[in-house]
C-alpha cells in the first residue's frame, strides 16, 4: 500500500547518501568560494511569465499552480534564469563583477519516456560581467575540478561553440528551418542525412562541402582548432577560432587541457547559450553529468545587459557513479549508545556528554527488557552496525565487546568518553 504514496519521477535520499551529498556540497562550495564566488540561493517557486518566453523549456514541462491571488506559478525548472534575474535586481550597474555559487533543485515535467527523475539537484556557479576567455576558462576549470576533487579521474569535457556553425548558416542566408534539420543531422553526424538535405538546397558546391565537414569538428584540440580554421569564410568564424583557441591556452595554463575535447558539432538544450557550450561526461555514463556555457543576451531580458558564464552539476548522477565506484565520503564519525537504569539517569546523560564534548555522536536509551534482547535488537539496524554500546547500571559504566560487558573503572573514567 505504501507504494500508492510514492509519485514518478520523484525519490527519496537515504542516510547514507544523504551524508555523502551534504559533505560533496559542503567541500565544492569551499572550492568555489576560494575562487571569489558567493553563495545564494533563489525561490523554489518562480512566476510563470519568467519562463512563458522561453522556448528553451517547452511549456508542458513546467509545473504549473495557481495561488490565492489567482497568479501562476511554476516549480522551479532553471537554475541560471532566476540567478541571472537576481544579479540585474541587485547589482543594476551592467559593469560590475559578480560571482555565485549556488546549490538548488529544479524540476521538470519532461514529456519524453526516457526522461524519468522530475526533480534534479544542482550545484553550479554564475559568473557575471566578464566576456574574457580567462572567464571561460576558469568556469571550465571549476567544472573539471570539482570532479577532480572526489577523485573521479576519467572526466572529459565536450567543449563547442554555438557562433561557428551559426555564422556560417548566416553567411549562407539558409531558412530557419533549414537550419533547425541541418543542426539536427550535424548533433547526430549523420552524414548521409547531411548530404541528403543539401541536395535539396541551392548551395554551391564548395559551401556544401563545408557543411559536411562539419560533423567532424570532433577531437583533440589542436587538430580541430586547425580544421576549423580551413572552414572559415568570414570574420566572425574566425573570431570563433581565435576565442576557443585562447580558453583552450587558459586551460592548459591551468594544467587542465588534457581533460577537453572539441565537438563543434553539438548544441544545447537550454538555447539561451550565445558562444561556447559544453558537457562534462565521466566514464561510464552515458549521460551528461554537467552542462554549461556563456549566455550573454539573457540579462537583457531583465533590463541590464550583461556578459555571462556558468554550469550546473546533477549531483545525484554523480553520486551514483561515486558509489559505484567505491568513492563516496563516509561517515566515520564515532556513534556511541548508553543504556541506563532508571537510578542512573543523570549520570547517563553526563557520560553522553563527554562523548559529544570531544566531537563524538552520544545516543542514551532507557532500559526496558534484558540487556541482551537491546544488543540483539540494535545489531540489526543498519544505522547503528559500527556503533559502541555502554551500560549504566548502579554507578557502575560497562562497555560491551562481543556481547560480554566489561567494567570500566567507574563513571568518571575519562580515558573511555574523551
Amino acid at each position: 500500500m505504501l507504494f500508492n504514496y510514492t509519485i514518478d519521477g520523484f525519490e527519496n535520499i537515504q542516510h547514507q547518501d544523504y551524508f555523502s551529498l551534504q559533505k560533496i556540497i559542503n567541500k565544492l562550495m569551499s572550492l568555489y568560494r576560494s575562487y571569489g564566488y558567493h553563495q545564494i540561493s533563489t525561490p523554489t517557486f518562480e512566476t510563470y511569465d519568467l519562463y512563458v518566453h522561453e522556448d528553451s523549456i517547452p511549456s508542458d514541462d513546467l509545473f504549473k499552480l495557481v495561488n490565492h491571488q489567482g497568479k501562476v506559478l511554476v516549480l522551479k525548472p532553471d537554475a541560471t534564469l532566476p540567478i541571472t534575474r537576481m544579479a540585474a535586481m541587485n547589482h543594476p550597474n551592467s559593469d560590475e563583477i559578480i560571482k555565485y555559487s549556488y546549490q538548488t533543485n529544479i524540476y521538470r515535467n519532461f514529456s519524453s519516456p526516457e526522461m524519468v527523475k522530475k526533480e534534479i539537484t544542482q550545484i553550479g556557479i554564475e559568473y557575471f560581467g566578464n566576456n574574457s576567455p580567462e572567464c571561460d576558462g576558469e568556469v571550465i576549470a571549476l567544472a573539471i575540478l570539482s570532479l577532480l576533487e572526489y577523485g573521479i579521474k576519467d572526466v572529459h569535457i565536450d567543449l563547442g561553440h554555438v557562433g561557428f556553425i551559426n555564422y556560417l548558416f548566416d553567411e549562407l542566408a539558409l531558412s530557419p528551418k533549414a537550419k533547425e534539420t541541418l543542426f539536427r543531422y550535424i548533433e547526430n553526424k549523420n552524414i548521409g542525412d547531411i548530404a541528403a538535405y543539401l541536395d535539396q538546397l541551392k548551395l554551391s558546391t564548395d559551401k556544401k562541402e563545408i557543411i559536411l565537414k562539419l560533423p567532424t569538428l570532433y577531437g583533440k584540440p589542436k587538430t580541430v582548432l586547425k580544421d576549423m580554421k580551413e572552414l572559415c569564410i568570414n570574420e566572425k568564424m574566425e573570431w570563433v577560432v581565435e576565442q576557443i583557441s585562447e580558453i583552450y591556452h587558459h586551460l592548459e595554463v591551468m594544467e587542465l587541457s588534457k581533460y577537453v575535447i572539441f565537438d563543434l558539432g553539438f548544441t544545447n538544450q537550454m538555447n539561451y547559450y550565445t558562444d561556447i557550450n559544453f558537457k562534462g561526461y565521466i566514464s561510464n555514463c552515458g549521460e551528461p553529468v554537467i552542462s554549461g556555457g556563456r549566455y550573454n543576451n539573457l540579462s537583457e531580458k531583465f533590463g541590464i545587459p550583461r556578459p555571462a558564464c556558468g554550469f550546473a552539476i546533477d549531483l545525484l548522477k554523480v553520486i551514483d557513479y561515486m558509489e559505484q565506484e567505491n568513492l563516496l565520503p563516509q561517515d566515520d564519525q564515532s556513534r556511541n549508545v548508553i543504556f541506563y537504569n532508571c537510578t542512573d539517569k543523570a549520570a547517563a546523560y553526563q557520560v553522553a556528554e563527554k562523548f559529544r564534548a570531544n566531537g563524538s555522536i552520544a545516543e542514551v536509551f532507557l532500559i526496558k527488557g534484558t540487556w541482551e534482547d537491546h544488543v540483539h535488537s540494535l545489531r540489526k539496524n543498519q544505522l547503528y552496525k559500527n556503533a559502541k554500546l555502554y551500560l549504566l547500571s548502579e554507578g557502575n559504566l560497562y562497555t560491551e565487546n562481543n556481547n560480554q560487558l566489561l567494567p570500566l573503572d567507574s563513571v568518571d573514567t575519562e580515558s573511555e568518553v574523551q
